[in-house]
């Protein structure tokens, strides 16, 4: 079975943000793949996913955005989870506002891949405990955890 969890890694898990807004929070997630492996490049990554998302919003009135960058700066599929305190608005004031990010690094050839990550995703705003869950959750090993729930549908 293929989870969630097999395309990210405790490394680019951040449990509790800490910046307020939408360009803060895709920074701070691009930094954490920096971090996990030097091939990814923060600030490009950063900069494909706001100008992605300044072209429309990603946040979903369950309280999740799915920020991505679809390009060559993306090494491999994966994502990055961030968690807020308190849901912030994403983007100017009177956005949608979210608790949990995912951001999606998707290289320019993996569009299939992608649309199953995104399908598992979305599936979090239809089972309201699963969500409560992730937001409840304080370390990255536990949102791990929660993510192995998460089965991916076969094509």
């Amino acid at each position: 079975m293929v989870t969630l969890a097999d395309f990210t890694s405790e490394e680019v898990i951040v449990p509790r943000l800490q910046a307020k807004d939408m360009a803060g929070v895709i920074l701070e997630l691009c930094e954490a793949f920096h971090r996990s492996d030097e091939r990814w490049d923060a600030k490009k990554l950063c900069h494909a996913a706001v100008e992605r998302e300044h072209q429309m919003t990603t946040a979903m009135a369950f309280g999740a955005a799915f920020p991505h960058a679809r390009s060559n700066v993306c090494v491999e599929l994966q994502f990055a989870l961030g968690c807020t305190a308190e849901p912030i608005e994403w983007g100017p004031p009177g956005s949608t506002k979210v608790s949990l990010v995912f951001l999606n690094a998707v290289p320019a050839h993996e569009a299939m891949g992608y649309l199953k990550l995104l399908s598992g995703m979305a599936r979090l705003g239809k089972d309201p405990a699963l969500f409560e869950s992730f937001k409840k959750a304080t370390t990255a090993r536990e949102l791990m955890h929660l993510l192995e729930k998460v089965i991916l549908k076969k094509s």
